[in-house]
């Protein structure tokens, strides 16, 4: 059975019925139970054309199977709607009596659209092969780099050689070592950037900062997602 075809990362078809489309004498509430139903996704009324159709409805037209006028059916054989709002949603076949002898009804309750998980960042390793060590240029290795909330930066170096310390601008700027305590100092430490903004970073051994192992970068939002595409109406 195909209960669902994935159609894009936010949205989802549905063929009701599965193999058995829209028809007679077959669940429908039990093959929605348990579906989750979102914004964005979409359902197939798929039947003979002439043999059935669809009609949406609301509740009490669907408790009691009136028939809205003809006008208002679908009756293509492969009907598509998109659940473009949340909420509850209701569906009957207003041929003859299929709908209140021949169980030609569904009920779904629609979601709201949410958002996939975020997406993970990169790990970004400082300085590359060359890790975080004297003699080399820390700011040209940043440039043209895009840091991003959600990444990681990796101070790699040799354990006791150096150590790392987050700063403020000012105390980057004049190479002002902080208390001991707050250094990192496991010669692999990693750094998640949480928050957008400038970052400042040192090492505080000797006057490695005055000789040029320091670092500043500039942290972005991390991009937003995209819209669930848009809703097409019948």
């Amino acid at each position: 059975m195909v209960a669902a075809i994935a159609t894009s990362v936010s949205s989802k078809e549905f063929i009701v019925g599965d193999d058995k489309g829209w028809t007679l004498n077959f669940d429908y509430q039990a093959w929605a139970y348990g579906k989750e139903f979102v914004v964005g996704d979409k359902l197939v009324f798929r039947y003979p054309p002439g043999k059935h159709n669809v009609f949406r409805v609301n509740g009490t037209v669907f408790q009691q199977c009136m028939i809205p006028p003809s006008n208002g059916a679908l009756t293509s054989g492969y009907d598509v709607i998109t659940l473009a709002t949340p909420g509850r949603k209701w569906y009957i076949c207003g041929v003859g009596k299929h709908c209140e002898t021949g169980g030609m009804k569904l009920f779904i309750n629609v979601l709201p659209y949410s958002k996939p998980p975020a997406p993970s960042g990169k790990v970004i390793m400082v300085g590359d092969d060359k890790g975080w060590t004297l003699n080399f240029d820390y700011q040209a290795w940043a440039y043209g780099k895009q840091f991003f909330v959600g990444d990681k930066l990796v101070f790699r170096y040799p354990v006791g050689k150096h150590n790392v310390f987050r700063v403020d601008g000012s105390s980057f700027q004049q190479c002002a070592i902080p208390t001991a305590n707050k250094a990192l100092t496991s010669g692999y430490d990693v750094i998640s950037l949480e928050t957008p903004g400038r970052k400042w970073y040192i090492c505080g051994v000797g006057k490695h900062c005055l000789m040029g192992l320091k670092l500043f970068i500039n942290v972005l939002p991390r991009p937003s997602y995209p819209p669930p595409p848009p809703p097409y109406h019948y």
